[in-house]
């Protein structure tokens, strides 16, 4: 019966799963090393050996969401110990109090960890080193049963770690550490959704002694150092005696609609700013074509707006009516004075009568629509009061020296 009962106990306490659930989680959590942000129940580890000085538990727990896979993990350790002196990118890591994560992304590997598998060792300090499986070279030596290369340099991800306890003392009594990470879908090759399956493991790495590592061989035994799997083993790496795991959940409704807004959000900022662009664009360019027209028309016509009120009036009068067969009694209807007051004036300012001001304004509006080119000849002429485009022609002719289509070859040549 006692014995039944430490068996009983011995299970309960190093569980061995054959699946981990990774939940969807609609606030992902802030990478700062503090678990309070991780709601959801925690897996529980026991290392059971005999060989260091008391034997760590562990909590750890998974998550996800559209972008990030998180990961936590609580270690209680009364002997904080950092014997690697080499630090970050270094396999030595190995032999601090640390975590190592394997993931096997795609789910397709056996024996042998592949170009697509990856194992990360996080120390307490915050030292990270990253492999990748599937070395060419090494999986051709037989005595490398593990055929890995480091990948810390070209490896994004991001981690925090919180210790509570004073390291290499062994006249003390710590509390522990946590490692807390976010990797990047991406980085991993995996298309995050539901019901999505890989394989994991976990390791805890232990020591409890300080003594200085850097002497010895990689086959020495190192006291007061043990490392083992949630599985239980010693000897891991092999992706077949991985853990499965699957992502379960997906956002929230809420989340969804904030999701959808905020991409229909992305989608009207750059439409908007498409049309923005387009509209200053457009504007600058005709505000070019406006400037271009007028210098060729100053060029070509020579034409100077430089009137004085009373002409200006008249001109404005004129456009307005553009169309319109304009006499000088209209003029002068419109300026409230006689034709003869309106007749006298014009002879003191211009040495010019009401109707040669009212043609050359008339033709000058003819010049400017030749060098735009957007009507023919016809059209212009009946568009600034002309019913006989012919009639047009000899009129245009005599105040230009040249005939509207020579004007407009010109223009269009200036």
């Amino acid at each position: 019966m006692k014995n039944a009962l430490i068996i009983l106990l011995f299970l309960f306490s190093n569980q061995s799963f054959s699946q981990i659930k990774i939940l969807y989680k609609d606030s992902p959590p802030k990478i700062d090393g503090d678990i309070s942000d991780w709601k959801s129940a925690f897996y529980f580890f026991k290392q059971t050996s005999t060989s260091v000085k008391s034997s760590n538990t562990l909590r750890y727990n998974f998550g996800f969401d559209e972008e990030h896979l998180f990961g936590v993990f609580k270690v209680s350790d009364k002997h904080l110990t950092d014997l690697a002196k080499d630090k970050s990118g270094s396999p030595r890591i190995t032999f601090n109090d640390a975590i190592e994560f394997y993931i096997d992304t795609q789910n397709n590997s056996q024996k042998l960890m592949e170009d697509d598998d990856f194992q990360l060792i996080i120390d307490l300090m915050g030292n990270l080193t990253v492999f990748r499986g599937g070395d060419k070279y090494l999986i051709k030596v037989e005595e490398y049963k593990v055929p890995k290369d480091t990948v810390t340099n070209h490896f994004v991800m991001d981690y925090a770690t919180k210790y509570e306890g004073t390291i290499n003392n062994n006249a003390d009594l710590d509390s522990g550490y946590v490692i807390e990470f976010q990797i990047a879908w991406a980085a991993l090759g995996i298309r995050s959704k539901p019901n999505e399956s890989f394989k994991i493991d976990v390791c805890l790495n232990d020591a409890d002694e300080f003594l200085d590592i850097r002497p010895l061989t990689e086959d020495a035994i190192i006291p007061n150092y043990f490392f083992q799997s949630i599985n239980g083993g010693s000897d891991f790496g092999f992706p077949n005696k991985w853990t499965n795991a699957t992502l379960v959940g997906e956002a929230s409704a809420w989340k969804k609609a904030k999701i959808l807004i905020g991409h229909w959000l992305w989608i009207i900022a750059i439409s908007a700013l498409i049309v923005s662009t387009w509209l200053i664009v457009s504007y600058l360019r005709k505000e070019k074509e406006i400037i271009t027209i007028k210098e060729k028309i100053f060029q070509v016509v020579g034409v100077k707006e430089n009137l004085d009120a009373f002409q200006a009036k008249c001109r404005e009068f004129i456009l307005e009516n553009l169309e319109k067969d304009i006499l000088p009694s209209n003029l002068a209807e419109n300026l409230n004075v006689s034709l003869r007051q309106l007749q006298r004036q014009f002879k003191e300012e211009t040495d010019a009568t009401p109707t040669d001001f009212i043609r050359k304004i008339k033709l000058e509006e003819a010049a400017k629509l030749l060098v735009e080119g957007k009507q023919t000849i016809a059209e212009i002429a009946y568009s600034i009061g002309f019913s006989d485009p012919a009639y047009f022609s000899r009129i245009f002719k005599k105040h230009f020296n040249k005939t509207p289509t020579n004007f407009q070859e010109n223009a269009q040549k200036a």
